[in-house]
């Protein structure tokens, strides 16, 4: 499995529910972490999301082209009700979800495809700041990937 997978989830949840759940790369959606500034040097807006990943996963002896890949989705919003909408729009699209194909990332060397054959979430969104410091509320979705090489 390779280190670009954090990214082609991202990719993946702006290009199949980035209209629905309106998330874009650089602007509102993040991998790997959530930056101070976004990529064109603006401010951050409070509306935003980052994809996570704290667990390398399980890989499984017997198929090696088969991992089990944890990821968090991480969302803030300015009041209870918008985040709560950003985590539950996540969550119905993708739990209980299967054969997706996971976009390769363009310019990555050794990315390739993936095919997520099940996605589950961990459990429910659950606020997790409410509200944090500033005032803005946090959700936090756990997601279970079962990856395996395309």
């Amino acid at each position: 499995m390779s280190d670009t997978m954090i990214f082609a989830v991202a990719q993946f949840i702006e290009t199949n529910f980035g209209v629905t759940c309106t998330w874009t790369i650089g602007t509102n959606l993040f991998a790997g972490s959530l930056p101070e500034k976004r990529p064109d040097s603006t401010d951050m807006p409070i509306r935003c999301a980052v994809i996570l990943e704290h667990d390398p996963g399980a890989l499984v002896s017997d198929l090696p082209d088969w991992a089990e890949a944890p990821f968090q989705f991480w969302n803030r919003g300015e009041d209870y009700e918008e985040a709560h909408k950003d985590a539950w729009c996540v969550f119905n699209s993708l739990h209980g979800t299967a054969g997706w194909t996971l976009p390769v990332i363009a310019g990555w060397a050794g990315s390739h495809t993936y095919d997520a054959m099940v996605i589950n979430a961990m459990a429910k969104p659950a606020p997790i700041e409410n509200p944090d410091e500033r005032g803005r509320f946090v959700f936090s979705t756990n997601f279970l990937f079962s990856i395996g090489n395309a």
